[in-house]
């Protein structure tokens, strides 16, 4: 054999011992095409599973932006009381009044003491006298206020209420009160009504106390519903603390800090919207109830 053919042979056992060589017969006719571009085709899973990431990653992100938009809103919500005035958040915590109108001037609120100690000196309370009268008939104010019709449309009452004549007041005003005026009323009714013997003096005698007996226990529990009801609706919320006193035992302090609206603004409204002609007359279109409204 010639050096030609071992070469020849012996190459030829190296290309038939190539690993290569047994694996490429091993394939099928077509596998070799798909072998080369195994590495380029998306696996069928491997889409789904991308395509539902990134459906979770969205649902994530959306909430996220909805929480924290919620947030936000409640947040900017919480701080518009606190961008109002006094007034305004006043309005906006009870019914119409024109008292709470932004240019009224009658809503002005302070940080009152309350005096809660049995011996407290007060002009208010005490042994009737002349001047504990008149500091009782400031307080109560029970003067003739006037408002425009356009006032009772709002507070839902009817224009058949008494109005002065054109005469007396030009411009189809209302004779009204105030509420603060009307409790306070009430209160000195009762502080009179425990003072029987003095009152009932001629010369100290109220006009409440010139109705018949009948009348007055009306007028006193009236008094006494109406100011249970003004006290349940407004609802202090402060807090009372006790003490242990000597001779006493648990003992309540009353004397707490409240933040009240100032009686001489509301006084002050009332004066600048005082009517000076008096009671009302009756008038061409005055119109009469058959009994009091319920």
């Amino acid at each position: 054999m010639g050096v030609g053919s071992k070469e020849r042979a012996d190459y030829g056992r190296l290309y038939s011992d190539s690993p290569l060589s047994k694996s490429s017969e091993s394939l099928p006719n077509d596998e070799p095409d798909k072998s080369l571009l195994h590495g380029f085709l998306k696996s069928p899973t491997r889409s789904k599973s991308w395509a539902k990431l990134g459906f979770i990653a969205l649902t994530v992100i959306n909430t996220t932006l909805l929480v924290a938009t919620l947030v936000m809103l409640n947040y900017s919500r919480r701080g518009e009381c606190r961008a109002y005035t006094e007034q305004e958040c006043a309005a906006k915590t009870s019914l119409y009044s024109p008292l709470l109108e932004p240019d009224s001037g009658a809503i002005e609120y302070e940080h009152v003491m309350f005096q809660g100690a049995l011996e407290h000196k007060s002009i208010y309370k005490g042994t009737p006298n002349k001047d504990l009268d008149e500091a009782w008939a400031y307080i109560t104010h029970m003067n003739n206020s006037v408002v425009t019709g356009d006032v009772l449309d709002r507070i839902g009452k009817s224009r058949i209420a008494v109005k002065y004549t054109e005469e007396q007041e030009p411009g189809g005003k209302y004779f009204v009160g105030i509420e603060v005026f009307h409790h306070l009323h009430c209160l000195n009714l009762l502080r009179m009504y425990t003072y029987r013997d003095y009152y009932d003096r001629p010369e100290n005698r109220p006009a409440e106390f010139t109705d018949s007996e009948v009348i007055l226990r009306k007028h006193v529990d009236h008094c006494i519903d109406m100011l249970r009801q003004a006290l349940i609706c407004h609802g202090d919320a402060g807090i009372v603390t006790y003490y242990w006193v000597k001779e006493y035992g648990l003992y309540p302090d009353f004397s707490t800090q409240h933040k009240c609206r100032r009686l001489d603004n509301i006084i002050d409204w009332a004066d600048r919207h005082h009517s000076t002609a008096g009671d009302p007359a009756e008038g061409p279109d005055t119109v009469w109830l058959s009994q009091p409204p319920e």
